[in-house]
């Protein structure tokens, strides 16, 4: 059982080390915008002042685009295990809607209102104020690696992951993903994987009068809108079907996470987990007036369903748009495929002693429709499968207007941590990306043949 005594000094550090929180929140550390450069510097250099004042080593390594990744090495006894932490410090732009300034962070109800409070800053920090909280030397050397360009991609991630030494995890530990419902410790096992593209129609020659030549032109708007709705219906529409045992979310908690927008049919988590998507995140077409333009551009998200193939979608995305030539151009600008995140059989015994250990019940399995690309660097370059445990809230707003952090919720994923840390030094035999057979928390004997780790194309995730 996890030292009493860890437990006790992280609820009596607590206030305290919300406060740190608070401060660190404060930090506009925008990686997408680059008049924010000077705060994504800053909030490096609060976490790695925060750490190396608790005893850990640290070390900024700055990556191509300027944006440092912090790697603080937390010291255990000689021959301990090694447990790797990865988290991120940048955030995404404030944009509209808030109720409260998105860096001038506020407590109301027990829940904390700030950009960064969910994704990523506060569940990074819950691990940070586990590692605090244990007196002396740690039972697992603990190394932190937290980059400040998640939210664009991860570029330089991996050529500085690959230049670290003396990694050996045992456990690789993520904490940038949701819980299933308050109250319940959620594994995420599966995260789909990311195309970005653009598509461009582009009928030569500039805008015309509407009336005296609508009819008679192109009208590339017109053009655009049927490549979408092909694209939309056809790209996906052979994908296999993969069979899950993961609990599932409720249409109407998918509602509730969408507030006000109206939705597509029924079976809303399959939607959003298994299947692949099409989405239009940016639309310019035409200048308001009354003509018709020459040109009109959409910029694409879309998203891979579990185990499939990013080059066999780019392939069959141009074959269904080649009867459109010659005036439909698709670029597609990175990807990231999808990836399993099963725990192996240690870490899974390790997270389910440490949740029931402290909210009293293991956690359910879900999947996610995000994706987070340094997952899979992790995966390729440590060579063993991420355990991606998620302390935010479920209605934790991550990307939108008022992103929150439960105080209760918080807390408790600070003590989950430090019981895991504990559960990961049991003398347990770990394995690196095996083939798994167990029994979910239904009972129900599961097994996943995992083959070889996907290879990441160059380009944004998220």
């Amino acid at each position: 059982m996890i030292p009493p005594q860890v437990l006790a000094a992280a609820k009596q550090r607590q206030a305290r080390r919300l406060t740190e929180l608070l401060d660190w929140l404060a930090i506009p550390s925008v990686s997408a915008d680059p008049r924010h450069a000077d705060d994504v510097r800053r909030a490096a250099r609060w976490l790695a002042s925060w750490q190396r004042a608790r005893g850990a080593t640290v070390d900024l390594r700055p990556t191509r685009n300027g944006r440092d990744v912090v790697v603080a090495r937390w010291p255990a006894a000689p021959g301990a295990r090694q447990v790797v932490i990865y988290g991120h410090y940048d955030v995404q732009p404030a944009g509209p809607g808030w109720s409260s300034h998105p860096f001038r962070p506020v407590i109301r109800d027990g829940v904390i209102y700030a950009r960064g409070a969910n994704d990523d800053k506060g569940q990074l920090f819950a691990h940070l104020c586990a590692l605090d909280a244990w007196p002396g030397v740690l039972p697992a050397e603990v190394v932190v690696i937290a980059e400040g360009a998640e939210e664009v991609g991860s570029p330089g991630f991996a050529q500085v992951l690959g230049e670290l030494r003396g990694l050996r995890p045992a456990a690789v530990i993520v904490s940038d993903t949701e819980r299933y419902d308050d109250g319940t410790p959620t594994v995420t096992i599966s995260q789909r994987g990311r195309l970005a593209a653009s598509l461009t129609v582009d009928t030569g020659g500039t805008a015309v009068h509407a009336g005296r030549l609508g009819g008679a032109v192109v009208d590339p708007s017109i053009v655009l809108a049927d490549a979408l709705r092909l694209l939309r219906t056809e790209l996906f529409a052979d994908a296999v079907a993969v069979r899950s045992t993961a609990t599932s979310r409720t249409d109407d908690s998918m509602k509730r996470a969408a507030p006000g927008r109206a939705v597509i049919g029924r079976g809303l988590d399959k939607r959003v987990t298994l299947r692949g998507s099409v989405g239009v995140t940016r639309l310019v077409a035409g200048t308001g007036g009354a003509s018709l333009p020459s040109r009109a551009v959409a910029t694409l998200d879309v998203r891979l369903p579990p185990r499939s193939d990013p080059a066999d979608v780019v392939l069959r995305a141009r074959r269904l748009l080649k009867s459109f030539a010659p005036h439909v151009r698709l670029q597609f600008t990175g990807g990231v495929p999808a990836i399993e995140t099963v725990p192996d059989d240690f870490v899974r015994r390790a997270v389910d002693q440490a949740c029931v250990a402290i909210v009293g019940r293991p956690p359910v399995d879900v999947r996610s429709g995000g994706t987070i690309p340094a997952v899979g660097i992790l995966a390729r370059a440590l060579r063993i499968r991420p355990l991606l445990l998620g302390f935010g809230p479920p209605a934790g707003n991550a990307h939108g207007p008022d992103e929150a952090m439960d105080i209760a919720g918080w807390a408790a994923g600070v003590q989950v941590s430090a019981a895991l840390l504990w559960a990961l030094t049991r003398p347990i035999r770990a394995q690196s990306v095996p083939v798994l057979r167990r029994k979910d928390h239904h009972g129900v004997i599961r097994q996943f043949r995992c083959g070889e780790l996907p290879v990441q194309l160059e380009g944004e995730g998220r």
